[in-house]
């Protein structure tokens, strides 16, 4: 409701703000505090121009409240994130931009269950969102930036928008981070940085699980952006302007909106309520916090397309003819052909799952599968995700071309799939890369189209060669190389072990490079995560160097088991892969990738109730003990020296199903059996102290 014109004496001069909360929804009220305490000036300009926009609205609203051209808005995304699960996919962007036009056009199905008393004042907007398709040299564009920071934890931060920002005058900035002290989104009013030199700080800015209905967003989060572009575009919350909905002193305050009656403001859907009056508060409004959002009302549309229209903070430069077709929101180019897959290795007979990437304005879709197989068309649902299983083993290349009507693009990657017979190998199986390379034991996935593995004599454990990743030179942080071994047969298999040899060192005492060993029982559709080694704990086997790290002695080396045992992995197609992500550290090299286990014998009869493995051993040090069992059982394990004296008893009693990683105690130099005893069946593994 609007008690009263004069906004600009309302809440912008006041210096008490809400507190910020774990739980809140929208950090607008926190953001204004932190923009004022922190630029000083910032109070009395948004005050002036406040009071310009308060006019020209109430000007809007007398003479062109009934105007229904549709405004567009570009909009581009900034995904700050520290290669964490807030680097959100293209598609869940994708999908929270056509959420908040859905929701602006009155297009949300849940529309209809707007309440009775509101079902004639609820709004289209006629104001529309779209990706821009160009940057602001007039390049095409995905209209998606994303930058590496740790500042994704700090979406308050006024550094993390200055890490990627687009003119306000031509696109709507939306900042995407890991948190933002809690809340869910903010943006600022548009008079709150109305100065020029204060254009970098508008936009929204919003937590990643609360971007869209699909991927880590919800459908009960998917109206953040809906609410903060509502406050871009100048309105508040239903009580007026402040965090603090419930209080009662919210109803002697104004959104300054003549149809929504005053409330004291709602944190859950109570459409009944009726907290300042008689009159039924509007809960079900986008600027309400009930969760059950679901309208504008007409006479908020009003004062947004006022805000829109109007020149503070440049509102009515994004939405001209010039700025639409200068940011490709009209006539978008067919700007690149691109495409992904589930998986760049599979078995013959598996299918595989690829991904159009092509931007922008996609409408007709020519597959070349590479074993002879096309599929062409103008279907999306079709065309835009096609299923493909290979009846043949080899490499093969994939072609896209991808058209608008108008042009066509073609993107060719070769040797992209490789697809290995099922049950490929059946017996132990050693690499050290001493012979041909590449060969068909092996596949890459090369994901940043750079230098990859490849075969050096110049570092090795054993032999006279080794696999080498040149990761020194490496700009891109979470760059990733995936080494895939070929399949194995282990249904017929017991004591299956993998082990490897590694080399690593840091460029500097910190960086997070990771190594990651998985495997797959299923010829690579899922994955099991086998073992996590970091480069500021476990994966480092010398000294950082700046310098180019090549291993001088098998001293700069380390290496490790790893037991093979559940039965999901226990299959005819099981594989493993070493999967190395780049983080500013330096060389990586693998030797010695062996798999060893007793084949072809009656499996239900030998197989033990119990895996292990232990890491690293040799060692300098303790090991890790990492067993498996399949049902609870009764277990002693114990570490005796090649006499046959106790050395240690590490566990005894019973031991519950699953994982468990248990501490062995340093010994002296020598030769050790560590013995795992259930009743009268036991497995012994030898490791070495150093």
């Amino acid at each position: 409701m609007k008690i009263f014109s004069g906004i600009v004496a309302l809440l912008l001069a006041t210096s008490s703000f809400a507190q910020v909360h774990e739980t809140r929804w929208c950090g607008q009220q926190a953001a204004q505090e932190k923009l004022f305490s922190k630029r000083h000036g910032s109070m009395a300009d948004a005050q002036q121009a406040a009071q310009e926009l308060e006019e020209y609205t109430d000007l809007y609203e007398s003479d062109r409240s009934g105007d229904n051209e549709i405004y567009y808005i570009p909009v581009v995304f900034h995904v700050i994130h520290n290669n964490g699960p807030e680097n959100i996919s293209d598609e869940q962007i994708q999908n929270a931009v056509s959420i908040m036009t859905r929701d602006f056009r009155k297009q949300n199905p849940d529309i209809t269950a707007v309440h009775d008393d509101f079902q004639n004042i609820a709004a289209d907007c006629h104001i529309e969102f779209k990706l821009a398709t160009k940057d602001p040299q007039g390049n095409c564009h995905t209209g998606i930036n994303r930058i590496v920071s740790t500042l994704t934890n700090d979406g308050y931060n006024d550094e993390m928008k200055e890490l990627s920002y687009w003119p306000r005058s031509k696109y709507l900035n939306i900042w995407v981070c890991a948190d933002i002290d809690g809340a869910a989104g903010f943006s600022n009013y548009p008079s709150s940085v109305s100065a020029s030199w204060e254009a970098f700080l508008d936009g929204i800015v919003v937590r990643s699980n609360y971007v869209g209905n699909i991927g880590t967003g919800s459908e009960s989060r998917s109206r953040t952006l809906t609410h903060e572009a509502g406050h871009w575009l100048n309105l508040m919350h239903l009580w007026g302007d402040s965090n603090d909905p419930g209080d009662p002193n919210n109803c002697g305050m104004s959104d300054q909106v003549t149809d929504t009656p005053q409330t004291i403001g709602h944190t859950s859907c109570n459409i009944n309520a009726a907290t300042c009056g008689s009159v039924r508060d509007n809960v079900q409004n986008y600027m309400e916090y009930s969760y059950c959002s679901n309208m504008f009302t007409n006479g908020q549309r009003a004062r947004m397309r006022a805000a829109l229209t109007s020149s503070v903070a440049q509102r009515n430069q994004l939405i001209t003819q010039n700025n639409l077709i200068a940011t490709g929101v009209i006539n978008p180019p067919l700007c690149a052909a691109a495409f992904s897959s589930s998986q760049t290795t599979t078995c013959v007979g598996e299918a595989v799952n690829f991904e159009d990437d092509s931007y922008n304005g996609v409408t007709t879709w020519t597959w070349d599968f590479g074993d002879g197989e096309t599929l062409s068309g103008n279907n999306p649902n079709l065309h835009q995700h096609p299923v493909h299983a290979y009846t043949e083993p080899g490499t093969y290349d994939v072609s896209l071309t991808v058209g608008n009507g108008t042009n066509t693009l073609t993107k060719t990657i070769q040797n992209y799939i490789t697809v290995f017979p099922s049950s490929m190998i059946g017996e132990n199986f050693s690499e050290g890369f001493e012979a041909t390379w590449p060969n068909q034991n092996f596949a890459i996935d090369n994901q940043g189209g750079d230098l990859t593995f490849e075969v050096t004599p110049t570092a090795f454990f054993s032999g006279s060669k080794s696999l080498k990743l040149r990761n020194h030179g490496n700009t891109i942080s979470g760059n990733t190389d995936i080494l895939y071994t070929a399949t194995f047969d282990l249904s017929n298999a017991a004591n299956a072990q993998l082990s490897y040899k590694w080399a690593f060192a840091n460029k500097t005492a910190v960086s997070s490079d990771q190594l990651i060993i998985s495997y797959s029982g299923d010829c690579g559709n899922t994955w099991d995560v086998r073992r996590t080694r970091d480069a500021g704990s476990n994966l480092a086997t010398a000294a950082p160097t700046n310098s180019q790290f090549t291993p001088a002695n098998t001293d700069q080396w380390n290496g490790e088991s790893l037991s093979i045992g559940f039965p999901s992995w226990l299959t005819d197609n099981f594989q493993a892969r070493f999967e190395f992500i780049g983080r500013g550290g330096n060389n990586f090299y693998l030797d010695d990738i062996n798999l060893t286990a007793d084949f072809g014998v009656g499996v239900e009869e030998i197989r033990p109730v119990f895996v292990f493995g232990v890491y690293p051993n040799p060692s300098s040090g303790s090991m890790s003990l990492e067993i498996a069992v399949q049902n609870s059982e009764d277990i002693s394990i114990t570490l005796y020296n090649t006499t046959g004296q106790l050395c240690s008893s590490i566990y005894n009693g019973r031991i519950a199903p699953g994982k468990h990683i248990l501490n062995i105690q340093k010994q002296a130099a020598g030769l050790y059996n560590i013995v795992v005893q259930k009743g009268s069946q036991r497995s012994v593994q030898k490791v070495i102290f150093e």
